[in-house]
């Protein structure tokens, strides 16, 4: 009966070694490996033969890796933010001939951020001598950045047809928001991100054991940290706020409001909306709007 049960267990330890994760949870594979889950599959602790040679920053340090059909995905976690640590990935791979597609500009994650992550951002690389293009996604979860490579036709994002003009995407407005993590233990609710117009804006709605006063202060902090220059402020019974300027070479100059509203009764709406001093030299995004609770 020992034999057996020793057996069994050389057995065991030996799938798990081929497989680590193939026991796991799906739940506990997705906020493990975080957004770039992409339902079952392999895994392995090592990376996929025939992946593209990668050159990652020595604050990476291997996860494993992720198959889907004929899709693959290595992640890397680490612990510096996700917009350096997208950053350095992108620095890294330029060493072995990658670079990132001019046409086709980061999508970074701006606005409002819940204080347990951020949304995450992304990046397509490409190569003169390579038939595929590299995705690099940058994702905080749980106190931490995962950092993850994947493989995908290049037909389209590597020498193909130029992004499309900005108002029909008019996500790519919201790369003149700065980017705005809410303090440790503050409560989020009805995020979301807009524009019409114009103006592209952020909202949240924050409870919690903080005032106003001290999320106002917080938050101009992390503004002015992204090269914004402050102008003016007010404050009064229910609101507050504060005007702000950014010089940019391709929109100009562009003004930031900070609004933050507070009627006792309820959380804390904060608001971020970002308009061009020259109307006529913005960019028309129409209407648009995305939300989460």
């Amino acid at each position: 009966m020992r034999y057996a049960f020793l057996l069994i267990l050389a057995i065991t330890a030996a799938s798990y070694a081929e497989d680590p994760f193939s026991c796991v949870d799906p739940n506990v594979a997705d906020a493990f490996l975080g957004d770039s889950y992409r339902g079952r599959g392999e895994y392995s602790t090592s990376i996929p033969d025939g992946f593209a040679a990668l050159n990652v920053p020595s604050e990476l340090s291997l996860v494993g890796s992720q198959a889907v059909n004929s899709m693959a995905t290595v992640v890397y976690r680490t612990s510096i933010d996700a917009e350096p640590a997208l950053s350095a990935a992108v620095d890294a791979m330029a060493k072995f001939g990658w670079a990132e597609n001019a046409e086709r500009p980061r999508r970074v994650s701006r606005g409002f951020q819940a204080s347990t992550g951020t949304r995450p951002m992304s990046t397509v690389l490409c190569h003169d001598k390579e038939t595929s293009a590299l995705s690099i996604v940058a994702n905080e979860k749980s106190g931490q950045t995962f950092v993850s490579y994947s493989h995908h036709s290049a037909s389209q994002s590597c020498g193909g047809a130029p992004a499309a003009p900005l108002h029909h995407d008019p996500s790519e407005m919201m790369r003149l928001v700065p980017t705005l993590k809410l303090p440790e233990g503050a409560k989020a609710s009805n995020t979301g991100m807009g524009g019409n117009g114009h103006e592209v804006g952020s909202r949240v709605d924050i409870s919690g054991a903080v005032s106003r006063s001290e999320l106002q202060n917080f938050f101009e902090d992390q503004i002015r940290n992204q090269s914004w220059e402050f102008q003016t402020g007010w404050s009064s019974h229910l609101s507050s706020g504060s005007v702000w300027t950014l010089h940019s070479a391709e929109d100009g100059i562009l003004i930031g409001t900070l609004h933050l509203f507070d009627s006792g009764a309820g959380p804390t709406r904060v608001r971020f909306s970002v308009n061009p001093a020259d109307p006529s030299k913005g960019k028309d995004v129409g209407s648009w709007s995305g939300s989460s609770s």
